[in-house]
């Protein structure tokens, strides 16, 4: 297990709290399913250059948006997960996080409560993980698989390129 913290405005603190009471889920595993749905739909934050964007800090009246560091304990292959999306959507943890609250917790909360939420459909890819490192030349190429295809021909034609 890895012992981290993230920062999270009110807002997206309170949604979440008052998700855990509404359907008995910890918060770690509300962040979990929710940061699998922002994955679902990585073509909307995928970004290839620029900096990491982060939370805003100011509103907008220029005033600070108070954060609140929230510690949790996640398996490192979440933890490795979570960071492959820092680097794909060039944006903080925190800011993924907050995105998914805001954008994906009623649905989340909507399945849930309808017992429409099947943890397995919903397979967080984490458990078909696969790096792959090729050197044409000087360049390092590295392809990443979160899930497997439906064909696994199509990996091992992709290992023999």
């Amino acid at each position: 297990m890895i012992q981290t913290s993230y920062m999270m405005t009110q807002d997206v603190l309170m949604l979440l709290k008052d998700a855990e009471k509404r359907t008995g889920w910890k918060m770690i595993d509300l962040i979990i399913a929710l940061m699998r749905y922002a994955m679902r739909h990585h073509s909307k934050y995928e970004r290839e250059h620029g900096r990491i964007e982060y939370q805003k800090r100011l509103d907008k009246d220029g005033m600070p948006i108070p954060k609140f560091r929230v510690k949790i304990k996640i398996l490192e292959r979440e933890y490795d997960y979570f960071n492959d999306m820092r680097r794909f959507y060039r944006r903080s943890i925190s800011h993924v996080i907050a995105i998914a609250v805001l954008t994906y917790l009623p649905e989340l909360m909507e399945r849930i409560e309808s017992g429409a939420y099947d943890e397995e459909v919903d397979s967080y890819p984490y458990k078909n993980c696969a790096i792959y490192d090729k050197c044409i030349e000087e360049a390092t190429v590295f392809h990443i698989w979160w899930g497997l295809p439906s064909d696994p021909a199509l990996l091992a034609a992709e290992f023999t390129r």
